[in-house]
């Protein structure tokens, strides 16, 4: 049995408060511990009741952290605030299981014994298609969806080909993480056989204040990224049918 503690591992969404769903919402209210990510805003802490106390835990790119030291003393915050039974909030960016650590936090938990909870979030790439009207699947145009960490591994992109697969089908790829390696896995693209013409976009702060929104084309961004340089976090979707509406 777990202890009377709870840990609740709540998707925070993309970072307009009121895309909380209404448990998280409940259980920020609730908390008596919040460990929280990097791009977690103010505005979403103050939910919480006075006295509530506040950890960061977050990353950044290329902040220098190491991660597996950093997730290893999420996991002993876990430990220690489960041991004083308090109600602990991990408010995690977006969905805890969409290109995050959450299925790491599940596992301790678990081989822990300890009481956990996973609340959904709205991820970056629902939200952003919705905000900015860029539909991600459409009748008879879009039948499928792939989200993608556009991050190197041993100095190249993973699994390649199935990306190309999909951009082939005309079907869009969402891009996490995309914008820091996006030139380089563009020329990728290109030499796999993706048409230059294959529209880009750029959706930058989803929800937050301060959003915006960019378009390309593959063969041109190259010269947009120097010419615009998109503010950061962003995500970017690449498809055929990638286009607003």
């Amino acid at each position: 049995m777990g202890l009377p503690h709870l840990i609740s591992i709540v998707g925070a969404g993309p970072g307009d408060p009121e895309l909380l769903t209404v448990k998280a919402l409940r259980r920020l209210q609730d908390a008596d511990v919040i460990l929280y990510d990097a791009l977690i805003g103010d505005e979403m802490l103050k939910l919480a009741k006075p006295g509530t106390v506040k950890v960061y835990v977050g990353k950044l790119n290329n902040d220098g952290q190491n991660q597996v030291e950093r997730q290893d003393g999420i996991h002993q915050l876990f430990l220690h605030w489960a041991a004083k039974d308090k109600k602990v909030v991990r408010l995690k960016t977006g969905d805890p299981m969409i290109l995050g650590r959450g299925a790491e936090e599940i596992r301790f938990c678990k081989t822990n014994n300890l009481n956990y909870e996973v609340i959904p979030g709205v991820t970056a790439a629902v939200a952003g298609s919705s905000l900015f009207s860029v539909p991600l699947t459409e009748r008879g145009k879009n039948n499928m969806l792939l989200f993608y960490t556009c991050r190197k591994d041993n100095d190249c992109f993973p699994q390649l080909e199935p990306l190309v697969s999909v951009l082939q089908t005309g079907s869009p790829v969402v891009l996490y993480m995309g914008l820091h390696h996006l030139s380089e896995l563009s020329g990728k693209l290109l030499e796999n056989g993706i048409s230059g013409k294959i529209p880009v976009q750029i959706l930058c702060k989803i929800s937050q204040p301060g959003q915006s929104s960019y378009s390309t084309v593959l063969e041109n961004v190259d010269k947009f990224l120097a010419e615009k340089r998109p503010c950061t976090p962003s995500l970017v979707i690449v498809g055929e049918n990638a286009v607003r509406i």
